[in-house]
């Protein structure tokens, strides 16, 4: 009987998950942070009001790292549902403060979904219509924010409203969530959606949730997109326009946003799809899809890197400081002997 419990326990699949996370709240922070110092003291070239945006998304993706590493949001697929959990206590809080705490998190994810195409609409304007930038520079940047706020907001209310468990989602998942995880789940914090009641007929409100957050990611993914694939037809006839060093840093940058349009695919999209349209389908899986939520945790880290190592500016100022801390680890190394060798002389 215990070797049947343990096979049917997915606990390490959760270690595992906590691991990827621990690694990627420190991947994230270090790589975000050395973003943030290169923006603001490294880099000589003004990037103008992109600089904001950069910034705003090195931000964004450390806090959202932070609250990962706090909660360790955890999700499991099963059947016509899917179970969000989290068995932390951060701060000490009780389990209906710790359900506000994911809302965020679910809230900040949507906003780095957001953000990712408001760069994509800034390199088409910087591009082909140069004076819609004003709406990247001073107070109208708060436009920028009010966006992606907004969005992460309808994001995280559609977890919140929608997702709320009740009796028939706790019968649903209880039973499941204890042979898997040995998991009480009036004791967690916790949001679910069940698509079909006991009788096949759609439980609508759930259902809610899931085109609401489809509805967001459509039309994020649409403007990235459109934007990239006009870029791609015409941006060469503007390019001959201006400067070869302009020119060269619209190309670094949009080769940036090409394979962010990859990785998010990849980390962002993909999971979440999975995770939300399969309840639909009403079909018998017992998945640990919390192991899916490892591929959103490693993002910011990875987007970050990639602007590092694809924009020319960036990598001189890496490579600029690197050799700055080197010649003064030689210059210490050189006075230490020196120091040595005029000690043992006297």
């Amino acid at each position: 009987m215990d070797n049947e419990n343990n096979s049917d326990s997915f606990s390490y699949y959760v270690t595992f998950a906590q691991r990827v996370a621990q690694f990627g709240f420190f991947a994230t922070t270090t790589s975000c942070t050395v973003l943030i110092l290169l923006t603001i003291y490294g880099v000589k070239r003004d990037f103008g009001s992109y600089k904001n945006l950069l910034l705003m998304f090195a931000g964004l993706g450390i806090v959202f790292a932070t609250t990962e590493v706090l909660l360790f949001p955890n999700l499991h697929s099963y059947n016509a549902g899917y179970f969000f959990y989290s068995m932390e206590r951060p701060f000490r809080l009780d389990t209906k403060n710790v359900s506000r705490f994911l809302v965020i998190y679910t809230g900040l994810y949507g906003s780095t979904i957001c953000l990712l195409s408001v760069q994509f609409v800034y390199r088409y304007w910087a591009v082909f219509s140069e004076s819609k930038l004003k709406f990247f520079k001073g107070w109208r940047f708060i436009f920028c924010i009010m966006y992606c706020a907004a969005f992460g907001a309808d994001w995280g209310l559609s977890i919140y409203y929608f997702d709320e468990m009740d009796a028939y989602a706790d019968h649903y998942f209880r039973a499941e969530m204890h042979k898997r995880y040995r998991l009480n789940i009036s004791e967690v914090a916790c949001f679910s959606l069940v698509a079909y009641n006991f009788d096949n007929t759609p439980r609508w409100r759930n259902i809610l949730c899931t085109i609401s957050l489809f509805c967001i990611m459509l039309i994020q993914y649409t403007i990235i997109i459109y934007c990239a694939t006009i870029m791609y037809l015409k941006m060469e006839e503007k390019l001959k326009l201006l400067s070869v060093s302009i020119r060269n840093l619209h190309r670094q940058f949009y080769k940036t946003l090409v394979i962010q349009i990859f990785t998010p695919t990849i980390c962002l999209f993909s999971p979440l799809i999975f995770i939300i349209f399969h309840p639909l389908f009403n079909v018998e899986i017992v998945v640990p899809t919390g192991m899916l939520l490892c591929a959103i945790t490693i993002y910011p880290a990875v987007d970050a890197i990639i602007i590092m190592y694809v924009v020319t500016d960036y990598r001189n100022a890496i490579k600029k400081n690197f050799k700055k801390v080197q010649q003064k680890l030689l210059s210490q190394r050189g006075m230490s002997t020196i120091l040595i060798r005029t000690t043992q002389s006297v």
